[in-house]
């Protein structure tokens, strides 16, 4: 059976590079993939597979089963691109290019189920097997998303977060994915890396304005507010844990009107990362205690709005450990890279938390990762590589019946998930009368 399934990827791996490629080719934002979308349900028609569309706006769900009983396998991946300026495939609707890698995803997550389809394998071995493509994986478009939270479409900003919470994961055992590692690098794959978790945060200074030259003193300087809160942040870094591998960075999105008005309203987006959920609020109780001394100190208004974000990754060993051993089938051991933590976040995360979860480093491209001159540079690392171990692992997680009662530690239950997205999602106001 493992060797007919790698006849059947040589067969069939061109199909899906062309799909990932041209899906590189023409990138959409999160929640926009539409036409992504429009070009996966194609090939899951041509295989005549039955599925689900337009989950949260774009995403796609698609299953194969059998009537015996086995674990439900959920092959994972992402469709949208990161917002940029300056690509050789900008978007045709946004300034939009897929130099994260995602594209890539698409190609070997469905190419891996397309061939385990053709292999027909639940008929011997019983289980399902999930083909599942999430949107809006990068956190951005800001203004887009909150206006279609406001109008009832969605109620997170967060593909995978908005998916679970409408039950797509309910009846979903193990999720298997994969994602670009870091490029220029020796390794052909990376396992049991760890990502930080974020918490986002929408920061509002609010003063009075007054003529900046004639009669400043009537005014109340918002900017002077925020800049003195990240100034007092910039003092507070000395007291972050190497550890807790913490970061806290921001944009300035509105800085004033005009030079010859005292500013009445600053607004910030700011991220803390860290790698552990306790750090982040810790951190997060340090930063709004800068940010409201700032704005008492030049007798602001303040708003603080907690848009929730991304729970650090959290790799499961048990099956780390089953994708390792067919990974070294293909690839010798100084080509693996191991055990390394990123600064970057992604809401696979939050999928770590409540089920059995592994994201494969994939190597295979070339240029920065989320920059201008990202591409894939090997067709054979970036995608039948990973088609092979993926589909062989899956193979043995079946034949073993794997499910997450074997493989599950500490997680949290799918409401406990729920109740915590909620007690994120807080807003915050301190008047300066009141202070």
């Amino acid at each position: 059976m493992k060797s007919k399934i790698i006849d059947i990827i040589e067969s069939i791996n061109k199909e899906f590079i062309d799909l990932a490629e041209d899906i590189f080719k023409n990138p959409e934002l999160g929640f926009k993939e539409f036409e992504t979308n429009e070009k996966i349900c194609k090939i899951l028609d041509k295989y005549d597979i039955k599925y689900q569309s337009n989950l949260a706006i774009t995403g796609i769900k698609a299953t194969i089963s059998s009537s015996k009983k086995g674990p439900h396998i959920a092959l994972l991946c992402e469709l949208d691109s990161v917002p940029t300026t300056n690509h050789e495939y900008l978007g045709k609707k946004d300034n939009c290019a897929h130099n994260c890698g995602h594209y890539a995803q698409i190609g070997t997550m469905l190419g891996t189920f397309i061939a385990l389809k053709k292999l027909n394998i639940l008929e011997n071995l019983g289980g399902k097997i999930s083909f599942i493509a999430t949107p809006a994986e990068e956190y951005g478009d800001f203004s887009y998303r909150e206006n279609l939270i406001k109008n009832k479409k969605i109620t997170y900003m967060s593909g995978k977060q908005e998916m679970i919470t409408l039950g797509v994961f309910d009846d979903i055992d193990l999720v298997l994915s994969c994602h670009t590692m870091p490029t220029d690098t020796p390794y052909f794959c990376e396992l049991n890396s760890s990502l930080n978790g974020f918490l986002s945060k929408k920061i509002r200074f609010i003063g009075t304005s007054a003529h900046a030259g004639l009669n400043p003193h009537e005014g109340v300087n918002a900017l002077n507010g925020a800049n003195v809160a990240l100034n007092a942040i910039s003092y507070l870094r000395e007291t972050f844990k190497e550890e807790d591998k913490i970061k806290v960075h921001y944009v300035i999105t509105n800085g004033g009107t005009t030079v010859n008005s005292v500013p009445d309203l600053i607004e910030i987006d700011m991220y803390i990362r860290g790698k552990t959920v306790d750090s982040i609020v810790e951190t997060n109780k340090k930063i709004d205690r800068a940010l409201r001394g700032g704005a008492l100190s030049i007798n602001c208004d303040l708003e603080i709005i907690n848009n929730g974000g991304y729970l650090p990754l959290v790799q499961d060993k048990n099956l780390t450990d089953i994708l390792e051993k067919n990974i070294l089938e293909f690839v010798s051991e100084d080509k693996i890279l191991r055990n390394c933590h990123s600064f970057a976040s992604g809401d696979i995360g939050d999928l770590s938390y409540i089920l059995p979860t592994v994201q494969i480093g994939v190597a295979g491209f070339y240029g920065r990762i989320h920059g201008d001159n990202f591409r894939t540079d090997n067709y054979d690392l970036a995608y039948i590589l990973p088609m092979k171990y993926f589909t062989k692992t899956v193979i043995d997680l079946l034949e073993n019946n794997y499910s997450k009662l074997y493989l599950n530690e500490d997680k949290l239950s799918f409401d406990e998930y729920k109740d915590l997205l909620k007690n994120i999602n807080e807003i915050f106001y301190y008047n300066r009368e009141e202070d």
